[in-house]
């Protein structure tokens, strides 16, 4: 019976940590999804200005919420402070995908 329940906890152990890998935050899924838009709009130079990348920002945490259980939804964004915490947390993500130059 002991040796049930120490490969019982390591199986649980293994799959607890696969799926904590796997998972994204939900500020990486808006950033992930806010740099592909970016992409989209980069123009032949590759610039982008900052009303566009706002844009691209909103729209990206708008459907990344309308992708979450409304439960969820509603648990992220009632407290303003932490969503505030979570959109600079986006916004510094999002910077690395940006170009060096020609980001007005």
């Amino acid at each position: 019976m002991k040796h049930f329940s120490r490969k019982s906890a390591l199986i649980l152990f293994l799959l607890m940590t696969f799926s904590a890998a796997k998972a994204q935050t939900i500020e990486q899924e808006i950033a992930k999804k806010s740099c592909e838009c970016i992409q989209t709009k980069l123009s032949s130079d590759g610039q982008i200005t900052k009303a566009e990348v706002q844009n691209c920002i909103s729209k990206s945490g708008d459907e990344v919420l309308k992708s979450k259980d409304p439960q969820e939804a509603k648990r992220i964004t009632r407290n303003m402070q932490a969503f505030v915490e979570r959109l600079k947390t986006v916004y510094k993500l999002v910077e690395k995908c940006l170009p060096q130059t020609g980001y007005k």
